[in-house]
């Protein structure tokens, strides 16, 4: 007798009244963390990045590295929004671990042409 798939209904992503999903609750955490309203936030220009590529290391942990990468990028980037872990490494000797490795995607708002 051949077995029964399960069904499951796909129900369509619901968003808070004016609220932000996805991606963008990075963007709702740093406007709470700011004192912004998300009305100050949410214009379209605001919903447009750049994303580049980080890697940050440390010899304690995986999180001191990434915390060594958003600190040295933001020393020379503005608008930083959000950051999405996209690789964790490590190096080896003699069996103990001498440094973590984090490569992170960085999102930042541009700013408006002049």
């Amino acid at each position: 007798m051949p077995m029964k798939r399960a069904t499951t209904k796909i129900r369509p992503m619901r968003t808070r009244a004016g609220g932000l999903t996805g991606r963008d609750g990075a963007i709702d955490f740093a406007t709470r963390t700011a004192g912004l309203s998300e009305r100050e936030v949410a214009s379209p220009d605001d919903h447009i990045y750049r994303v580049i590529e980080i890697v940050g290391t440390s010899q304690d942990s995986i999180e001191d590295a990434v915390s060594s990468a958003v600190a040295r990028a933001e020393q020379t980037l503005r608008n930083l929004r959000w950051f999405e872990v996209v690789r964790t490494s490590g190096h080896i000797t003699n069996g103990v671990v001498e440094h973590f490795q984090v490569t992170l995607k960085v999102g930042f708002t541009m700013e408006a042409p002049h």
